[in-house]
């Protein structure tokens, strides 16, 4: 293998072929999101804008392996800042791999003291406990890994849950039970007990469910779940949930209903913003939404903060930016508008 320096490199793809690495990328921006390596590429080299950018940055989950060398999977997490297009800033990039080549060399895996661990550099960050445990339960499924002990604790606590005790559980557990959630045993538990579950359980189980993939059925409890349910919390956890739903027309359809004719708290637009925000491509909706923002903050600051997150994001930019050139807007959110101008144009205080 030909000596690798940060000068014969361009990409953090590149790097895991130069490596010799199989590798996976996840999207960790709203959620965690598989996404194709030529994807990948294609965001590295600055033909596609991050898709999910979060606070100024793109955020990636990255497992890579040597099936020739190891059985182990080596894992970084890493946040690349974007510009104002959201295409991810070509410098940082280059710093970070400069870090990495110069800490690790080319040969990940055979350097049992560094074990593909990364330098400490600003380009590294360390997930939520949550997030943590719905990447390695991905992780586990997706490469076809044995699965862990925890998850038949899990099923057989979801079985029965009068008879057993949800404190023996962990994070973990339930994490790998969301990941097999269309497994024919699990999914009839949940069918059969969601509704008695006790609010942890049901907390943890739904923060999981956003970041897999699950069908008609459960959607279905969910949406029922909500309407019925007796805290704000718990309609918060499952609006989140609702984030990996296949079925995309019956979440959209509830998120509608409940924008137009129901009365979302703060923080229900917070998350519908945060994980639904692909619905608001749809202009009524938009408009119905900020609506919303403004009846529940007058003083503009929700709106102009959510505006600035979703202005991020390319698939509701367009739209937003289409929003602020309407004439024809409701007196309210033409005003929330002239507020974002006179943030803008405001001079900057001395300090």
């Amino acid at each position: 293998m030909a000596h690798m320096t940060a000068q014969t490199i361009d990409t953090i793809s590149e790097f895991m072929l130069h490596a010799g690495t199989d590798y996976r990328v996840y999207d960790m921006g709203r959620g965690i999101e598989s996404m194709d390596s030529q994807k990948f590429i294609e965001l590295e080299n600055n033909q596609l804008p991050a898709p999910c950018p979060r606070t100024g940055h793109a955020w990636f989950g990255i497992v890579f392996w040597n099936k020739k060398t190891s059985h182990e999977q080596y894992i970084w997490f890493v946040k690349l800042p974007i510009d104002e297009r959201s295409l991810i800033v070509q410098a940082a990039r280059n710093q970070f791999l400069e870090a990495v080549v110069t800490a690790l060399g080319s040969e990940l895996e055979k350097n049992a003291e560094k074990g593909g661990q990364l330098p400490e550099n600003p380009f590294v960050f360390t997930p939520s406990q949550q997030q943590l445990a719905d990447f390695n339960a991905m992780i586990r499924r997706d490469l076809g890994l044995s699965t862990r002990e925890g998850l038949s604790k899990a099923v057989d606590y979801l079985k029965s849950p009068t008879t057993n005790t949800w404190q023996d559980l962990a994070l973990q557990d339930i994490a790998d039970l969301a990941a097999h959630i269309n497994q024919d045993d699990i999914a009839l538990a949940i069918n059969q007990n969601l509704a008695t579950l006790p609010v942890q359980v049901l907390t943890a189980l739904c923060s999981s469910l956003e970041n897999t993939r699950f069908e008609d059925a459960l959607t279905d409890q969910l949406i029922d779940f909500f309407v019925t349910a007796q805290y704000a919390e718990t309609q918060h956890m499952i609006l989140r949930g609702l984030k990996g739903s296949q079925s995309t027309k019956k979440v959209s359809t509830f998120i509608e209903a409940l924008l137009t004719e129901g009365q979302p708290d703060t923080e229900c637009l917070v998350i519908i913003a945060a994980r639904h925000f692909r619905l608001l491509e749809n202009e009524a909706l938009l408009i119905t939404f900020c609506s919303k923002l403004i009846a529940h903050d007058p003083s503009y600051q929700l709106f102009r903060g959510i505006y600035s997150d979703l202005v991020q994001v390319p698939t509701s930019r367009i739209g937003l930016l289409k929003l602020m050139r309407k004439t024809d807007l409701p007196t309210p959110i033409a005003n929330a508008i002239a507020s974002l101008y006179q943030q803008v144009s405001q001079p900057k205080s001395a300090t």
